[in-house]
């Protein structure tokens, strides 16, 4: 599982037996599966520079505690090794009806181009870069070995927190998993390395904030040097510090999130409702 962190999806689900949520849970593995191959991205408008999806999810999560009972996969898109776009297809229920929703945000220096088959409810339709690196302060010299930069990284990652505020103020302190989502070596070479870290909430394992980290070279320069970029992954109040000084937030998302985000770096759609018990596989969506 090279560079992949997945972790198991709680099967213990209230009210179901060991075999039974097992069931449940391969079948919503293919559910989400399915729609993330729907998606294809491109890095030039032309495309002629697809993004590669790996298949193999990158995380797998579930917010246990919520009534809906959240469960999810978050999928990567890398172009030349780097990691490119990110997105978490996830659903709930309330027992009778299940809502799949989409939420996606871009990791490109670039303007992405996604097409998506079929008749939608809306479509992620990036127009501008997803990500601004800029410098981290107090970080050190890249080291030459790609065991002592991942050191590094996990170390520089652990100087930043989280939290979310929901509608009803309830605050949650969200956990950096000490191991980046994924670990990639670009073919860039203005990239040396990189990592995609996720913050989770306390309510169960979901990501809700995204921390990204080069080894890179900055404009006009000839070494690397680490930076980083932040971004939401939640539709919640969301701040983040480095060092205890506030140094990204994103507000409440109250109405339409395009109006709040017309560039959509970052995208969230509910993408259809389902009766729970009646949702089939699609075909070609084994694992």
């Amino acid at each position: 599982m090279n560079n992949l962190l997945v972790l198991p999806l709680l099967l213990a689900l209230a009210g179901e037996d060991s075999e039974a949520a097992k069931a449940q849970h391969e079948r919503l593995y293919k559910l989400h599966l399915a729609d993330a191959l729907e998606y294809k991205i491109y890095h030039d408008a032309a495309r002629n520079e697809p993004l590669e999806l790996r298949r193999q999810p990158i995380y797998e999560w579930t917010n246990p505690v919520r009534t809906t009972q959240q469960n999810g996969l978050v999928f990567l898109w890398t172009y030349r090794g780097r990691a490119e776009a990110v997105g978490t297809i996830f659903s709930s229920t309330d027992g009778s009806k299940r809502g799949f929703t989409h939420e996606f945000h871009s990791l490109s220096m670039g303007t992405l181009y996604v097409d998506r088959p079929g008749t939608h409810n809306a479509s992620w339709t990036p127009r501008g870069p997803g990500v601004k690196l800029v410098p981290i302060e107090g970080a050190p010299v890249p080291d030459g070995t790609a065991t002592q930069r991942l050191r590094q990284m996990r170390t520089l990652a652990r100087e930043f927190s989280a939290t979310t505020l929901d509608a009803q103020n309830r605050r949650y302190t969200l956990r950096l998993l000490s191991q980046p989502l994924f670990r990639y070596e670009s073919t860039d070479p203005e990239v040396l390395d990189g990592a995609l870290f996720a913050f989770v909430t306390s309510a169960g394992t979901d990501p809700e904030a995204l921390l990204i980290m080069e080894a890179r070279k900055p404009k006009g320069g000839t070494k690397p040097v680490w930076q980083r970029a932040l971004g939401r992954f939640t539709d919640l109040d969301l701040s983040v510090r480095h060092q205890e000084k506030e140094v990204f937030s994103a507000p409440l998302i109250r109405g339409d999130p395009f109006q709040m985000y017309p560039n959509q770096e970052y995208w969230i759609s509910v993408d259809r409702l389902v009766k729970d018990a009646t949702a089939t596989v699609p075909k070609g969506a084994n694992p």
